[in-house]
């Protein structure tokens, strides 16, 4: 007990610290990533959770902002069935929808889902969740939310910080007084989930781990995919987010690699990362125009073999498909990342 307390004053005491650091210059973990990834930038998203107090949006953009990540809050990957882990119950509702009967005003499209915002008489919306590789091709027409980014309220700690708070269910309740979390809040039950997340046991043969520094999300990742020759993939999408509408592919960038790391932020008051393999997939960078307003590149994973997939996994109900048919794609929202291996090319 002596030893966790020390180790929780150490914390706090990071913390003041940490919160007391000028971002006029690069963090260590800028230098970190540019030394260990040399002509490889920081992707904006990331940049901005290193600076925390640059907002990742202005007040009159931050409707949503600090709720979940809208329809594209991955959450609990393993426990429902995909290897790939997309946990669609009602409970966890990633993407934010009821995954159930269709509602009324007809069904929608194949890949599509109905969202209803808000309380009482909310509109309804449809968006893409799922799709197949062959939406992938410049000229195809796909419908798209982006919900407002949502940080961590402390961004990246700076490493030494985020390795002295403990990192596990059991410190939750002394976590929550280190960091003023009322214990029985959302906060705090969102914190436990985090935790039971990333504690729960991969399936094997899978990598999976999760990263509280960007250190560690870097290093993990390279162990991961047995390379130090690595690259970020992120996509490029509005921080305030952009309405439903329809965009039109416009151009198509392979990515180099057959499986990949895909990493999710989860809700914690630092950021969080949960990363996982993709198992055999393709990834591709997605040039988009939308058809009311703003280009968007989404970076899209598409899985290959999806043969082990529970045959309940919504995905296989959305599109009309089994196990093992066609590729499913989804893309990688904003602060999501897809680490791939940094091939060399030959030259021509």
């Amino acid at each position: 007990m002596a030893r966790f307390a020390a180790v929780l004053l150490a914390a706090a005491a990071a913390l003041l610290a940490a919160g007391r650091l000028t971002h006029a210059a690069p963090s260590t973990a800028e230098v970190f990533w540019r030394a260990v990834l040399p002509g490889s930038d920081v992707p904006d998203a990331v940049l901005r959770l290193l600076r925390p107090g640059n907002n990742f949006v202005s007040e009159t953009e931050a409707d949503g902002v600090g709720a979940p990540n809208g329809p594209f809050d991955y959450q609990n990957y393993e426990r429902s069935s995909a290897p790939y882990g997309y946990d669609y119950k009602p409970s966890s509702a990633p993407y934010g929808y009821d995954y159930k009967a269709p509602l009324e005003g007809g069904e929608a499209a194949p890949g599509e889902h109905h969202h209803h915002a808000g309380g009482g008489a909310a509109a309804a919306t449809t968006t893409t969740v799922f799709f197949h590789e062959e939406a992938v091709r410049v000229g195809k027409r796909l419908r798209f939310h982006f919900p407002a980014a949502a940080p961590a309220a402390l961004g990246f700690l700076p490493r030494h910080v985020a390795d002295a708070i403990p990192f596990t269910t059991p410190a939750l309740p002394a976590v929550l007084a280190l960091l003023g979390v009322a214990p029985g809040t959302a906060q705090a039950a969102a914190m436990a989930e985090t935790l039971r997340t990333c504690e729960s046991h991969p399936l094997a043969g899978k990598a999976k781990f999760c990263a509280t520094s960007l250190e560690a999300l870097v290093e993990r990742a390279m162990a991961a995919l047995g390379t130090r020759r690595v690259r970020a993939v992120t996509s490029t999408l509005p921080r305030a987010g952009a309405p439903p509408q329809e965009y039109t592919v416009r151009a198509v960038r392979p990515v180099d690699g057959a499986s990949f790391v895909a990493c999710h932020d989860e809700v914690y008051p630092y950021t969080v990362y949960r990363c996982h393999g993709t198992g055999p997939a393709r990834a591709y960078m997605v040039e988009m125009d939308g058809a009311r307003e703003g280009a968007v590149t989404v970076a899209t994973v598409c899985h290959t073999d999806t043969s082990r997939w529970n045959p309940e996994h919504v995905s296989f109900k959305l599109l009309g498909t089994k196990p093992g048919g066609a590729p499913i794609c989804h893309l990688m929202p904003y602060g999501h990342i897809i680490w791939a291996k940094n091939v060399k090319r030959s030259p021509a």
